[in-house]
């Protein structure tokens, strides 16, 4: 592996191992383009990449004392905006959440179309799937067409498809 640091191919190891150098990647920093208050304190946001996508801010919300009333106050929470320049959201109030906050946020929310192609692309049947997620066979299935899916089984599937991204074969 080459290193854009240092150009090397690697360098020996005590054990006189050639020890393949550390590469660092610099992410590059999330930006929002337009934010659209939802119910609940979910929020349909669109970042600068063209991505729109619905994230429930709630977690952050409820993780800081300084953020209470945009936890109890509706009309407040509604008055949502991107700052200028895309790195943060702002509120009526002042308050502000950046965008890589909300960015760290797993993504809860799942529609069946997405439940079914995550299946399909894990490889994994209906079978498979409700004994890997400890579920009946019958509302995997009702997941696979219409029934909202619940926050805890969409985090189980979207760690299981991250788990086979990493993987090494």
């Amino acid at each position: 592996m080459s290193s854009a640091v240092s150009g090397r191919a690697g360098r020996e190891g005590r054990s006189g191992i050639l020890q393949p150098d550390v590469v660092l990647v610099e992410r590059k920093p999330a930006r929002l383009k337009d934010v659209v208050p939802l119910s609940g304190r979910t929020l349909k946001l669109t970042w600068d990449d063209g991505v729109a996508e619905l994230r429930d801010v709630f977690p952050i919300l409820a993780n800081h004392r300084s953020l209470v009333r945009l936890r109890q106050d509706d009309h407040l929470f509604s008055t949502v905006r991107v700052k200028t320049g895309g790195f943060a959201l702002e509120w009526e109030d002042g308050t502000e959440v950046t965008a890589q906050a909300i960015r760290s946020l797993p993504r809860t929310s799942m529609d069946n179309r997405e439940f079914r192609n995550l299946m399909d692309d894990l490889h994994l049947s209906v079978e498979a799937i409700s004994v890997t997620l400890g579920l009946s066979r019958r509302l995997i299935a009702d997941y696979r067409r219409d029934k909202p899916i619940p926050k805890h089984v969409v985090l189980a599937l979207r760690y299981l498809a991250e788990r086979r991204e990493r993987a090494v074969f």
